[in-house]
């Protein structure tokens, strides 16, 4: 059995997976197994990976079973499912990984199981570099550039509740978070996010300042990098300002629903629970309540436009 196991979710990628592969062989930890699953292509997409597994660069397995159209995070939930190793990462088919992404990582997970033993689910996340779609870079910190605030000691799932900071393409989890964290449920907003969630919630979540890979924008990507300034964000709602409002109506109503199911599925036993629990139940509070709420537990310093967003739509 392989140390880690790298999840290559696919879906139409033929354009950029050559240079993925590439940088997941040019890896300086080896002892992976990639596990793919594809999510119904139309290109070459399965045809390049089994090009590629035939070349020995280090197992593979493809998952076909006959699914189509789960999108990224069911694809990538179904990859999980099938994982078994002690470690595993998720992989975008259009990114480029820089070389020691795995060895940091692991070591960074390894450390915290040494303190707290292999039972705690470890969820280690990094930065990354947000480059172009021919790799030249736009900015060195996805997280200067979103941005991003990172989650505080003491109040990490509390802080995450409504604000994702972990890229699933930039993690790397162990075999307890993954045994911790599935089912993924439907109400999960995405599926790094539910990881995040889960590692703040009964177990550690570890922060790795470097970036670990070129996060590649091409105007396709499921999620993307967007820029989070003030005049980048107002122009957004110019051009479109109803699917403004619904598109930011929806992620903080998904988030609710996701807190929901963080509190029945962990309990007491989670970090904040109380906090997560009222959030999950702020649709049926009174429209003060839900403010104040906010105010207290869900703004944070330096996000404005978020802020804002927060208070309108809670």
């Amino acid at each position: 059995m392989a140390t880690i196991d790298v999840l290559l979710a696919t879906y139409n990628g033929a354009r950029f997976l050559p240079e993925q592969l590439s940088s997941l062989a040019d890896q300086t930890f080896q002892d992976w197994r990639l596990i793919v699953r594809d999510d119904g292509s139309s290109d070459d997409t399965l045809a390049i990976i089994k090009q590629w597994a035939e070349q020995a660069h280090g197992p593979v397995r493809i998952i076909e079973d006959g699914r189509k159209g789960l999108g990224a995070s069911g694809n990538f939930g179904a990859l999980l499912e099938q994982s078994d190793a002690p470690y595993f990462a998720f992989c975008d088919q259009d990114d480029v990984w820089l070389p020691e992404k795995l060895d940091l990582m692991l070591k960074r997970v390894k450390a915290v199981e040494e303190r707290c033993g292999v039972n705690t689910p470890v969820l280690a996340y990094s930065d990354l570099k947000v480059v172009d779609a021919s790799l030249n870079e736009i900015h060195p910190s996805f997280r200067a550039y979103a941005p991003l605030v990172l989650p505080r000691p003491g109040r990490m799932a509390a802080d995450l509740m409504s604000q994702n900071v972990v890229a699933g393409c930039a993690s790397l989890g162990n075999g307890a978070l993954r045994s911790a964290t599935l089912p993924i449920p439907r109400e999960a907003v995405m599926h790094d996010w539910w990881l995040a969630m889960t590692a703040a919630a009964i177990g550690e979540m570890v922060d790795v300042p470097e970036s670990t890979l070129l996060y590649r924008q091409h105007g396709e990507n499921a999620v993307g990098a967007v820029r989070g300034t003030f005049a980048t964000v107002l122009r957004s709602i110019a051009r479109e300002p109803g699917k403004a409002v619904d598109r930011n109506n929806a992620v903080i109503q998904g988030t609710l629903r996701q807190a929901q199911a963080v509190a029945a599925r962990f309990g007491r036993e989670a970090q904040n629970y109380a906090t997560i629990a009222e959030y999950g139940e702020l649709a049926n509070r009174p429209f003060l309540a839900r403010k104040v709420f906010a105010l207290e537990h869900v703004l944070k310093p330096g996000t404005f436009l978020r802020n804002a967003a927060i208070l309108i739509f809670i």
